[in-house]
């Protein structure tokens, strides 16, 4: 039998006895979240009658962004009222993202000029009372300089204040990245009990900026991984584990190249529905039993995809698990829709009990 079959029946038989048997009811805490980030240029592809609230407990809205003057940018058709009111219907919370890679230009000029920055905690505090959404996921990516992180944690902590005085619950999380080097992007000490959670982005461990070609998500690796960056967090950072979400890519990463950490090129995303399609032109699925995610390889042997699988999904729910995290956060939902189908997120379901 070979090593990856195998590995993929214990983990079948671990999930099934961390769910409590084989009748798949897990014993799950009650707030235990999957969070899944809506980017706003799936609307077409993805409608919001698809998204599976039976599994997810709360949604993301990606991107609105400030300008330097503290109004608020969107994305090109970003309103979108039929998500929100699904997502309400279905009893769970709904999020607009504020940032996101490429739309951060507003944030340095914003949050060092106190006026300004007041004007837009004002700004996005009605925005979000006005749409329906129930608080906002803070996407800086990243804070420059030590006085940007500084003038980071004055932003959050005002918008706390403000949010606090409108006398209702209202989410304050923010995405986070997966390096060891985050610390010099964000001052945790303050900003964990002013935020509620933490999306870690714990992916694109390699990609067009690497020289080698490697894992997307590495569970665990030599170098920096999924595991090294929550040790980190939870370690150094001092960031208790039930901040944390840990992430989960519906993505890989495709390179040319012969071998895992061998020279590329490439490295560019690849989302999971495209993804299985390559088994339809004969590529290969391996998998790594150290860094415990798949990859698959062209017949010719020359390029390589690396991403997660339902597999992989399953042991990092786990992970989360055995870690105490706060539950998973998703980058991106409907990157596996297909057929009416979704397996990456029904993994999740299976491993937490929420199918």
């Amino acid at each position: 039998m070979k090593m990856h079959n195998l590995l993929f029946i214990v983990i079948i038989i671990v999930t099934l006895t961390v769910c409590g048997g084989f009748n798949g009811v897990c014993l799950l805490s009650a707030d235990e979240i999957v969070l899944g980030y809506y980017p706003a240029w799936v609307k077409e592809s993805y409608p919001a009658e698809a998204v599976d609230f039976t599994i997810l407990t709360h949604i993301i809205h990606a991107f609105a962004w400030p300008d330097s003057n503290g109004n608020i940018s969107l994305w090109k058709g970003f309103m979108y009222p039929e998500l929100i009111e699904e997502t309400h219907r279905a009893g769970r919370k709904i999020s607009v993202a504020l940032g996101g890679w490429g739309n951060c230009k507003g944030f340095p000029p914003m949050s060092a000029d106190p006026v300004v920055r007041a004007r837009f905690i004002t700004n996005i505090l009605e925005f979000c009372q006005n749409n329906g959404y129930d608080g906002v996921d803070i996407d800086w990516e990243f804070p420059a300089n030590p006085q940007e992180r500084d003038n980071l944690t004055t932003l959050v902590a005002e918008l706390r204040k403000a949010a606090d005085s409108l006398g209702k619950p209202f989410l304050i999380t923010m995405a986070v990245s997966a390096g060891t080097w985050s610390e010099d992007h964000n001052d945790y000490a303050s900003l964990k009990d002013r935020v509620d959670w933490f999306n870690v982005m714990t992916y694109d461990f390699y990609g067009t900026w690497t020289a080698v070609a490697g894992h997307n998500a590495p569970l665990y690796a030599t170098q920096e991984s999924v595991d090294t960056c929550i040790t980190f967090l939870t370690g150094k950072m001092g960031v208790p584990p039930e901040k944390i979400l840990l992430g989960l890519p519906f993505y890989g990463r495709q390179f040319k190249t012969r071998q895992l950490y061998g020279p590329k090129t490439g490295g560019d995303g690849i989302v999971y529905r495209d993804i299985v399609r390559k088994f339809d032109e004969g590529w290969s699925r391996l998998w790594d039993d150290v860094s415990m995610v798949p990859y698959i390889v062209n017949p010719r042997k020359n390029t390589m995809v690396f991403y997660d699988d339902p597999a992989s999904i399953t042991i990092k729910c786990a992970y989360a698990r055995e870690k105490k995290l706060h539950g998973v956060m998703i980058w991106s939902v409907g990157s596996d829709y297909m057929d009416g189908k979704q397996p990456l997120l029904e993994a999740i379901g299976l491993a937490l009990g929420k199918n």
